[in-house]
């Protein structure tokens, strides 16, 4: 029988991962999420050292530790489609919140938004940092430049002479394409992977098409991100947005997209990334949202399935 709990939050490991940056992102999990929940790790490191650190501090914690190196783009693709499945096979769960280890919560009930927000648009599968178009911007005065191989000229590609590179992988990712496109896909629009929020539905819809993960795709020149978001639209579901306004995403692809101190009194709760702010390294930007963390009184019916 399986667990109903409210949230499912993956934080995918990949080799050169900080175990104490891990440790830490586990920690603001357990200090602002609300409701009940359960934390996997998607361990893609191959380092035992990673894996000890989580389970002697963590044992609650479940460690899912690949066959072997998927690495980055698709095979990242594969190893968390994985550990989807697994959340879909023991969990009866609304929402599914992904972490990079480069992520971070820093505002308490994050999932509040998350849950309604599916809630109350049960056509939306995917959604956070939604970027459409050539350039996105964000309230913070950041534009996303959307050029470049990231991902419309990527996707273009599958329609050049790059097709003849991986003939097979790319007529199948072709027929997806066309499926997105006929359902109103815009050519490279993406919701941002270094944190983002699945519904159940549309994980469950995903595993019904097959494409949980879709086989033999490796090597195709894709993020993560940008496949998951296109399969969702392939699918039927829509992309949403929960980082704009009051919604409690604030992400970048390198570093913060504001200071801390900004990204606090806009009211923001989920960050990417870490990495920096301005001349604030990793360790320094962490220990300012660790240090407001500990002055954060604990809400006393917090519910942690362990």
């Amino acid at each position: 029988m399986k667990s109903l709990i409210d949230l499912v939050v993956v934080i995918p490991v990949g080799p050169g991962c900080h175990p104490a940056y891990i440790l830490d992102t586990i920690d603001s999990i357990k200090k602002y999420i609300y409701c009940s929940y359960h934390i996997i790790i998607s361990d893609d490191s191959h380092n035992p050292v990673v894996s000890e650190a989580i389970g002697k501090q963590h044992p609650d914690v479940i460690i899912l530790k690949t066959t072997k190196n998927h690495g980055k783009g698709l095979g990242l693709y594969i190893t968390l489609s994985n550990a989807f499945c697994y959340a879909l096979d023991k969990f009866d769960f609304s929402a599914l919140l992904r972490l990079d280890t480069d992520a971070l919560i820093v505002g308490p009930e994050p999932e509040a938004k998350i849950l309604d927000f599916f809630n109350s648009n049960p056509s939306i599968g995917l959604a956070g940092r939604y970027v459409k178009g050539l350039s996105s911007p964000d309230q913070f005065g950041n534009i996303w430049q959307n050029g470049g191989r990231r991902p419309i000229v990527a996707i273009a590609k599958i329609f050049t002479k790059y097709y003849l590179r991986h003939p097979f992988i790319n007529w199948k990712i072709r027929k997806v394409l066309f499926n997105a496109i006929n359902n109103g896909y815009d050519l490279g629009e993406f919701v941002f992977g270094g944190t983002y929020a699945f519904s159940s539905t549309g994980l469950e819809k995903l595993r019904e098409n097959n494409l949980l993960p879709m086989k033999k795709v490796l090597g195709a020149d894709l993020e993560e991100d940008h496949f998951f978001s296109m399969l969702m639209v392939a699918i039927g579901m829509g992309l949403g947005d929960l980082a704009s306004g009051d919604n409690p995403f604030a992400c970048a692809w390198k570093g913060l997209p504001a200071s801390p101190e900004t990204i606090l009194n806009a009211n923001k709760k989920i960050i990417h990334s870490t990495r920096y702010w301005g001349d604030m390294k990793e360790e320094e930007v962490r220990k300012f949202f660790s240090d407001t963390r500990q002055m954060t009184s604990p809400k006393s019916n917090i519910v942690s399935i362990g």
